[in-house]
């Protein structure tokens, strides 16, 4: 309940928004395909927005990690966002990985 209050106080003194989690995005260029670990993801970035059990995928990723982020200024006079997707294999070892930001 205090957070809700916390995020309409911000949109009627401010007007703000934001949607998602902020990451701390100076870490992605750590990520490193075959040798980045499913803990080190989380001790970087904390939990993600989504987690997503994937199959049949030809690079053999099980889980995937969708961290979001989004802020937005009354009326959308200024916004900016970021995603990182992170993909992992059975061994919770990194096999794939995506981010952009605006």
């Amino acid at each position: 309940m205090r957070r809700r209050l916390i995020s309409v106080a911000c949109l009627m003194l401010a007007g703000c928004a934001s949607a998602g989690r902020d990451f701390d995005e100076t870490k992605v260029p750590n990520i490193k395909v075959g040798t980045t670990t499913r803990v080190e993801i989380e001790q970087w970035f904390g939990l993600p927005v989504n987690r997503t059990s994937l199959s049949g995928q030809p690079n053999g990723a099980v889980m995937r990690y969708t961290y979001t982020y989004a802020r937005a200024t009354w009326g959308g006079a200024s916004s900016s966002g970021k995603a990182l997707i992170v993909d992992f294999d059975q061994k919770d070892v990194v096999v794939d990985q995506a981010y952009s930001s605006q």
